[in-house]
């Protein structure tokens, strides 16, 4: 386990399945710890070198990220989907 997952509050979270859910409450439930936590920017920037993107991260629900991600390839093209520096730049903003 990488050192900053051990910092993660999730990790120690009794409702470890709400980090997963489709569930809007249980969506805020996680964001809301996730926006207290000190290790923010580690998580979502391991999120972000994964292929698949899935559950909270970094205090954004997959949608959130997806929807980021789509918001920038409406710009370019409709066909891509490729995450890019800019994005991830403007989402490691909202962690702070």
């Amino acid at each position: 386990m990488s050192n900053w997952k051990k910092k993660a509050l999730c990790a120690s979270d009794v409702n470890s399945a709400y980090w997963f859910s489709y569930k809007k409450e249980e969506i805020e439930y996680s964001k809301n710890i996730c926006k207290k936590c000190s290790v923010r920017k580690e998580c979502l920037m391991s999120a972000w070198q994964e292929e698949y993107i899935y559950g909270v991260n970094g205090g954004f629900s997959e949608f959130e990220i997806l929807l980021e991600t789509w918001k920038e390839a409406k710009n370019v093209s409709d066909d891509n989907w490729s995450r890019s520096n800019k994005i991830l730049q403007r989402m490691l903003r909202k962690t702070t």
